[in-house]
C-alpha cells in the first residue's frame, strides 16, 4: 500500500478512535432500552495467523501482547488428543490463556448435500469441554450465487439447531460465523440461516470483516441480533479488496489476500465500537487475521499492530 496515500485515513482512525475509547463508559445505551453501557470486553487473537507449525510461538506471543483468550482451528484437537489435552490445558493456564472458541473445521454444512455431523461435532465438544473451553463455530459450507429451496434451508436450520443442542449437552456455546464465499455472505444470506435456526441453540458469530466484504452493515448485523450474538471476530478489509468487491464480487473472491490489520482497511471500526459499548452486554473480541499479506516481522508483528489499534479504541488498556 502506497503510504502517502494511507496516512490521511490513518490519522483519521487513531482520531476516531480515541474519541471513542475516551467515551466507552460515558453515554447512555442505545435508544430502544438495550440497557446501560457494557464494561469493557474481554479480547482474545486467533492462532489462524500462524502457519500449524509455529502453533506453540503463536500461544506465546498472544499471551505476551496482554491478550485474554485464544480461538484454535479445528487441527488442534487431532494433534492433542487424548493425554495431550492434558498437556495443552495446562500450558493455556501458564499463559493466562482463555480457550475461548474452537473452530469446528471438518463439519461442513452444505444445504444441498447435507449429512449428518453430530458425531464429529461430540468429538470438537468433548475436546473444547476438556480444556474448559467456552464456544464452538461453525460456518455453512453453501455457495453464495446458488439458489437453494425453502426445504433446503429448512433442513439446513435443523443440522444446525442439533448441533446446537449437543454444543449445550457439553455446557458449550455453537456460534455460526457467515462466511465470505458461503451461503452467509451476503445479509440476506444470513438472514435466511438464522431465521431457519433457533435462538435458544444457535447463535451469532459477528466477523466485521467477512460482514463488510459481503456488502453487510456490520453496525446494523449487530443492532438486529444483539440478543443472539456471542462473539465477535476484528480485522479490516483491504481496499483494493473492497472496491473489487462492489464491482464484482464473484471476481473478489477469487483474489489470494482479503484482510489486513486494522484500521489499514475499510472497516468503521470507531462506529462499531461505539455500537458494542452501547450494548447492556458485553461479548468476547478475537481479532482473527486470516486471508492476508504476513508483514516482514511475521503474523507476530500483524498482532502487535492490532494490539496498538485496540488500544486506540479503548478495547485494551
Amino acid at each position: 500500500m502506497d503510504r502517502e496515500r494511507s496516512a490521511t485515513p490513518r490519522r483519521e482512525f487513531l482520531k476516531q478512535a480515541g474519541t471513542v475509547a475516551v467515551a466507552w463508559c460515558a453515554a447512555p445505551g442505545l435508544a430502544g432500552g438495550m440497557g446501560p453501557p457494557a464494561a469493557r470486553p474481554p479480547v482474545g487473537y486467533a492462532t489462524i495467523s500462524w502457519p500449524r507449525e509455529q502453533f506453540a510461538d503463536a500461544l506465546r506471543t498472544i499471551s505476551d501482547l496482554g491478550f485474554a483468550g485464544v480461538q484454535m482451528l479445528g487441527w488442534v484437537r487431532d494433534a492433542y488428543a487424548g493425554d495431550k489435552t492434558s498437556e495443552l490445558k495446562h500450558q493455556l493456564q501458564t499463559l493466562k490463556l482463555r480457550p475461548t472458541a474452537l473452530s469446528c473445521s471438518k463439519a461442513k454444512l452444505d444445504p444441498a448435500r447435507l449429512k449428518d455431523e453430530t458425531a464429529q461435532f461430540r468429538d470438537y465438544a468433548a475436546f473444547l469441554k476438556g480444556l474448559g473451553g467456552n464456544h464452538l463455530q461453525i460456518t455453512d459450507g453453501g455457495r453464495p450465487e446458488q439458489k437453494y429451496s425453502t426445504d433446503e434451508i429448512k433442513a439446513l436450520g435443523a443440522a444446525m439447531n442439533a448441533l446446537g443442542k449437543a454444543a449445550q449437552e457439553y455446557g458449550l456455546t455453537l456460534g455460526y460465523h457467515p462466511h465470505f464465499g458461503t451461503l452467509g455472505e451476503t445479509r440476506e444470506g444470513l438472514g435466511r440461516v438464522l431465521d431457519s435456526t433457533d435462538p435458544r441453540y444457535v447463535k451469532l458469530i459477528a466477523d466485521v470483516a467477512h460482514l463488510t466484504l459481503g456488502g453487510a452493515d456490520p453496525v446494523e448485523v449487530i443492532q438486529t441480533y444483539h440478543e443472539r450474538l456471542v462473539f465477535l471476530h476484528f480485522k479490516d478489509v483491504r481496499k483494493d479488496v473492497a472496491e473489487l468487491a462492489r464491482q464484482n464480487r464473484d471476481l473478489a473472491r477469487h483474489t489470494r489476500y482479503h484482510f489486513c490489520e486494522i484500521g489499514r482497511g475499510v472497516v468503521d471500526f470507531p462506529r462499531i465500537v461505539g455500537t458494542l459499548r452501547r450494548l447492556s452486554q458485553s461479548h468476547w473480541i478475537i481479532v482473527e487475521l486470516d486471508g492476508y499479506e504476513p508483514p516482514p516481522g511475521g503474523p507476530a508483528e500483524s498482532a502487535r499492530v492490532n494490539k496498538e489499534a485496540l488500544e486506540k479504541l479503548g478495547l485494551l488498556a
